[in-house]
């Protein structure tokens, strides 16, 4: 891919710190540690879901339960006064601490919980030998670490140097896209602050930016990969020892003339999302969360969490599937040389080196197993 070839959208940034509504989703059998009607504070501990605690993103009062779609909802308005439990903000060297410290600070926090990338490290950090920050961008959905990486770059890279020393990494590494202009530039002067740190520009498609496909282009063992969405995460929660509450979330589609960059708050319905960035669906469209090639579909009604990092308006796909045509392609691009055929048609499991790209399907001219 050439650089002239991409097409460069504008931004549009959206600030939606400031919602009158949160929603938190519950069910038969949470416990909660709230009573109805009640004021909350930021970061007051609400309920436990799953074995999971729930903490309240803003200050404000709990309206009661509210059934959306189907789902239920504790509903908390807010009262725009960001009353935390506790006001301490603090401010550490990341680097004064210990492997302990920072392991301490993450599992308080509730980190295994943020991302797949970040709960691998909690769990297998003695092993990990190099560190990735991925920066690639290979669809438009992954514009969202480009963005942030620009927006946060000093923070990120503080945290990204610390734990490389901290867990004795050997290799630090930043694999970026070749047509990141203003992100290359500034990784470029980093050199002599960092000189055992390896820079790799790339120019692959998806599904290259998986971890286990970076860490096979880079020839990496007991590697760990992390977005700038992963990182500037584990900054705010290790040097402030805050939860994250809020984050910056992309909203894309070739429909859009714009792309929306929108720093908002966790626990925001996605149509109020929508609403604050004057987008209308149309009949034809869905929501796809983090990637149209993924298919893996989200509604308006659902609720931003850690785990939605962008959202893709994509074209509904209602053609059924057909008979497989023997083309050959779902297994020419499968980056694990799988065979995909012979499991889409079979009804078998895939075998555990599938690393659920998707890829057989949405190339697939007769939309077997296709997901949207």
């Amino acid at each position: 891919m050439k650089k002239e070839d991409i097409a460069v959208k504008k931004v549009k940034r959206i600030d939606y710190l400031s919602p009158e509504y949160l929603y938190f989703k519950t069910d038969d059998e949470t416990k909660y540690l709230v009573d109805g009607k009640s004021k909350i504070l930021k970061e007051q501990l609400l309920f436990n879901y799953h074995n999971k605690n729930i903490y309240s993103t803003v200050s404000g009062k709990v309206l009661g339960l509210k059934t959306i779609d189907n789902k239920n909802f504790l509903v908390i308005q807010n009262d725009y006064k960001e009353k935390y439990v506790d006001n301490k903000s603090l401010r550490k060297k990341i680097n004064d601490l210990s492997k302990k410290d920072i392991l301490d600070i993450l599992n308080e926090s509730g980190a295994e919980y943020y991302s797949n990338n970040i709960h691998y490290f909690l769990n297998h950090f003695d092993s990990i030998e190099s560190l990735v920050l991925s920066l690639m961008v290979c669809e438009d959905a992954q514009k969202i670490y480009s963005n942030v990486f620009l927006d946060y770059n000093s923070e990120i890279m503080e945290i990204f140097d610390a734990l490389s020393q901290i867990f004795e990494i050997k290799s630090p590494i930043i694999i970026i896209s070749d047509t990141d202009d203003k992100n290359i530039e500034y990784i470029s002067n980093l050199s002599g602050m960092y000189p055992n740190l390896r820079i790799v520009l790339s120019h692959d498609k998806y599904p290259a930016s998986h971890p286990l496909l970076i860490s096979r282009k880079l020839s990496l063992t007991n590697s760990l990969v992390l977005t700038s969405m992963d990182l500037y995460y584990l900054y705010s929660v290790i040097k402030r020892e805050k939860r994250v509450l809020e984050k910056e979330i992309l909203i894309t589609g070739e429909s859009l003339k714009y792309d929306y960059l929108v720093n908002t708050k966790l626990n925001v319905l996605i149509s109020d999302l929508l609403n604050v960035c004057n987008i209308k669906l149309k009949k034809d469209e869905i929501l796809c969360k983090n990637s149209a090639i993924m298919g893996d579909t989200i509604n308006s009604y659902d609720v931003l969490n850690t785990e939605i990092d962008s959202i893709v308006i994509a074209q509904k796909d209602d053609e059924k599937e057909k008979e497989c045509i023997n083309c050959g392609l779902c297994n020419k691009f499968c980056p694990q040389k799988l065979n995909p055929q012979r499991y889409k048609l079979s009804g078998r499991p895939y075998p555990g080196s599938c690393i659920d790209c998707n890829m057989c399907s949405y190339i697939c001219p007769a939309k077997i197993g296709r997901k949207r």
